[in-house]
């Protein structure tokens, strides 16, 4: 539980008004690195004993995951001739990320409750509840800034109520923790939070999972600059601008289209193969998993075959990713740019579903 102790080590250190960020927590690469506001959810657990937090959080993590599978199941199989793959489709989608929650289990993360804040924004939205949406997004990006990815689609779908909200939530969210820790402190916080920030971050064109490291490595002989960024930004925007105005012409604007689905979790799916962040979050591709494997289970996908093959082969470095399975040396070698080639897979396959087999997301 070696990130949830630096989760529980910072909440104390904002109670008690000592050093929050520059310092390591629990193990030498401990080092808090998210807003002062990802202090407070932890502030209860933080005045437990830690051996009963972290068994409080393990369960907390454990009960998530059961219920997020059921949640995606039940969204994309919900019609009833569909019911049978509801009981299947967690199962299955359950061993292929088996490495990512096993490590989240292990690591005490927060990962995993992102991903379920980003599922409750889209449902917001899709019951047409934007203030609400707003508000969980905001809640996001308090803790991962990464998602800002999703504002442009936010604005291109004329969500202002959202944005709204969203800017009116991470502004309250800075200055709330102002009222544990003061005014001056708490802006201390912040500028040491930008500062961590930029610490953790790499050249884009050289961090092995992002698109832009892949084809530096693959094709450039990793000597690429920084255009390479630049190059790679450009293209990928215009082709989900493409692919959301095709969407837009042929299934309609509203948020109701089952479309958005697909938009909404391809981009969500897509942070990191765009940014750079550590290997657990490629959990985020969960739904789109999800809808690619239920795809997979149907015989009158047209599209089963591909979808498989492209899955058997994501599987390899997505779901064998551990040294106990494949050695060091393979799994070093999936954590540098295989897991970035399973998850642009799995996003392929997902893609190409039919709009037909699935009809309920």
């Amino acid at each position: 539980m070696a990130d949830f102790r630096v989760y529980y080590d910072a909440a104390n250190a904002l109670i008690h008004g000592d050093v929050l960020y520059g310092k390591a927590f629990g193990v030498s690469s401990g080092f808090y690195k998210y807003s002062p506001f990802a202090c407070l959810p932890f502030i209860p657990l933080a005045l437990l004993p830690y051996v009963v937090a972290s068994v409080l959080y393990y369960l907390l993590i454990t009960a998530t995951i059961i219920f997020f599978s059921l949640r995606v199941a039940r969204a994309i199989t919900g019609e009833k001739e569909e019911q049978r793959f509801s009981v299947w489709l967690p199962i299955v989608t359950g061993i292929f990320l088996i490495d990512h929650l096993e490590r989240e289990l292990h690591l005490g993360n927060i990962n995993l409750f992102l991903l379920v804040l980003l599922y409750e924004t889209y449902a917001q939205l899709k019951k047409e509840k934007e203030i609400q949406a707003g508000i969980l997004y905001g809640l996001v990006l308090l803790f991962k800034p990464h998602f800002l990815l999703l504002l442009p689609y936010f604005i291109w779908k004329r969500k202002l109520k959202t944005l709204g909200t969203v800017a009116a939530s991470v502004g309250v969210g800075l200055l709330v923790p102002s009222i544990v820790s003061g005014w001056s402190i708490n802006l201390t916080h912040l500028k040491e939070w930008a500062i961590a920030m930029s610490d953790h971050n790499m050249a884009l064109q050289l961090s092995p999972n992002t698109i832009y490291g892949l084809i530096n490595h693959l094709f450039l002989g990793g000597n690429a600059g920084s255009w390479l960024v630049l190059a790679v930004l450009a293209v990928t925007a215009i082709s989900i601008a493409l692919y959301i105005h095709r969407n837009d012409r042929l299934h309609g604007t509203t948020w109701s289209s089952e479309i958005r689905f697909k938009e909404y979790f391809l981009l969500v799916a897509l942070v990191p193969n765009l940014v750079h962040t550590d290997t657990e979050h490629f959990m985020w591709v969960w739904p789109m998993l999800s809808l690619a494997l239920c795809a997979a289970m149907q015989k009158e996908s047209k599209a089963r075959v591909l979808t498989i093959a492209l899955l058997v082969i994501a599987f390899v470095p997505f779901a064998l990713n551990s040294p106990d399975i494949v050695g060091k040396d393979l799994r070093l070698l999936f954590d540098e740019g295989g897991l970035g080639i399973a998850n642009l897979l799995i996003l392929a396959g997902a893609l190409i579903t039919p709009q037909s087999v699935i009809k309920k997301y």
